[in-house]
């Protein structure tokens, strides 16, 4: 059976030259770049190289970052980092942010929802895009609170802007780079804390570094621009995917539409409809969607995400994802409405 992919914002497929520089990583440079004999140093070499070409592309320097195996485990070492010194204050963060900013802050004294932030807020949590709903977030003006952005969907399908905040965490596997590949970002001078001890990473991160892993996503850094152009062009594609399904009627409805979103991503409630039957039968036809965030797909509680803004439980569970990859093609978003017709 033909298959096609609508799920790009839980994976993406690595980029062929990720998977090359993965594959020769593995068999020629796969030794422990913390070992002081040749062969690691030239392990250690490759991974300063990468951090260099990394951070050029973002404009930060290269020893404000940090390589990281997820950007669970990322926003985790920077939450938790900054707990001891700011932690008695309250934070605030977008509650619909996704569970892997929300856990690590269950730590601190109090936690509010933006858009209120108290006047001794001490961080701001702030998505740069939704990942089930695309929508676009600014990051906003606290005065004196440390700034956060979350950029893990929005990297690779719209332009990232690290002026308006003090740290970010930026994930591999979304945009064409191997899983087990994140990034850490923080400007010096944050009172920051390591919570995994080791001599790697400057003693942020202790473990040894996944080269193989680091070395791929250098190379999806490479094709970045490449990506961010193919993205934007599917916004047309995307609009027209939506007008096809509204138009069919029946209480059919695009979360965020009219809000600046992710330019590859329809999150559409069906109302009235069992959101995780109409999953199952487009994927026993060949599409792969979503019913919200990868990471709670197989729980049967409602999104937040989709809750916070003002839908029911029964209509959160009505909702389904459809997130396109870079090269997606009409004549495949055409099968895609003709199988939503036919089954929901």
């Amino acid at each position: 059976m033909l298959r096609l992919y609508f799920d790009a914002n839980a994976t993406a497929p690595p980029h062929p030259d990720a998977v090359e520089a993965v594959r020769r990583a593995m068999t020629e440079d796969w030794a422990n770049p913390t070992s002081t004999h040749r062969e690691g140093q030239r392990a250690r070499y490759r991974i300063e190289e990468a951090r260099r070409e990394i951070a050029s592309a973002l404009g930060v320097a290269p020893g404000e970052l940090v390589f990281c195996a997820s950007a669970t485990e990322a926003l985790h070492l920077l939450i938790r980092g900054l707990q001891p010194a700011l932690g008695h204050r309250p934070a605030a963060v977008f509650p619909g942010e996704h569970s892997a900013c929300l856990n690590p802050l269950k730590d601190w004294s109090r936690v509010t929802w933006l858009p209120e932030a108290p006047p001794d807020c001490a961080t701001v949590v702030q998505m740069a895009a939704n990942n089930e709903t695309g929508i676009l977030y600014d990051m906003p003006s606290v005065l004196n609170a440390l700034r956060i952005r979350d950029s893990v969907q929005a990297w690779g399908k719209v332009p990232v802007d690290l002026s308006d905040c003090d740290a970010a965490v930026f994930s591999g596997h979304k945009m064409g780079g191997p899983r087990g590949s994140a990034l850490l970002w923080m400007r010096p001078g944050l009172p920051w804390e390591a919570v995994m001890e080791g001599p790697q990473e400057r003693r942020r991160r202790g473990g040894t570094e996944d080269l193989p892993a680091i070395l791929g996503l250098v190379v999806a850094v490479r094709h970045l621009t490449e990506r961010l152009a193919m993205n934007a062009s599917l916004a047309p594609l995307r609009d027209a995917f939506e007008g096809e399904v509204t138009s069919w009627g029946r209480d059919i409805e695009v979360i965020g539409q009219g809000s600046p979103r992710l330019p590859n991503t329809s999150c559409i409630l069906f109302r009235g409809r069992n959101g995780e039957a109409l999953h199952a039968a487009l994927d026993l036809a060949g599409f792969a969607a979503s019913t919200g965030s990868a990471c709670h797909s197989g729980s049967v509680k409602p999104s937040h995400a989709i809750t916070t803004l003002g839908y029911g439980l029964d209509d959160a569970r009505s909702v389904l994802r459809f997130s396109m990859l870079p090269d997606a093609r009409p004549v495949e978003v055409e099968a895609l409405v003709a199988a939503i017709k036919r089954l929901a």
